[in-house]
């Protein structure tokens, strides 16, 4: 997943078979208009977890504001669990935007290329879904810790 330099073409070479590569799909109306619904996709999933990004942020600052406080046994556990859920929701989604390009190989195969990127965005899916239960799981922590701070 941290390979700065994968899908990219690094030689005049791999460039152009990648742009020959290209223009074969872009020929191909059946196959342009599948990878650009499956690319909607993915800028969707992307559009969402920046979305969840930010709302994340925003609980986590809650959270660093009670830790600021000394708080009883109780409350602290509640603020440092939710921290960690939303910690975790927040990978989760970085993770969602990690950029995939199409590679000259990938594009050589169409219906294999389509079937990778459809493996792709649901993968993706099912990590957006998952940091989006952590971050439902971290208000409930945030909840709570606002009950166990008022009793």
């Amino acid at each position: 997943m941290f390979d700065l330099r994968s899908q990219l073409q690094r030689t005049p070479a791999e460039r152009k078979a990648y742009i020959a590569a290209l223009s074969r799909v872009e020929a191909s109306e059946e196959h342009r208009d599948l990878f650009e619904h499956l690319y909607a996709c993915l800028s969707i999933l992307d559009a969402k977890s920046q979305s969840l990004l930010g709302f994340n942020s925003i609980i986590l600052a809650v959270f660093a504001v009670f830790l600021t406080q000394a708080l009883p046994a109780w409350p602290a556990r509640a603020a440092y669990a939710g921290m960690a859920v939303i910690l975790c929701s927040s990978f989760l989604l970085l993770s969602v935007v990690w950029v995939h390009w199409s590679t000259a190989e990938d594009l050589a195969d169409a219906d294999q290329h389509a079937l990778r990127l459809l493996a792709v965005r649901n993968r993706r899916t099912v990590r957006y879904r998952l940091a989006w239960a952590l971050s439902v799981v971290s208000l409930l922590a945030l909840g709570s810790l606002l009950v166990l701070s008022w009793v």
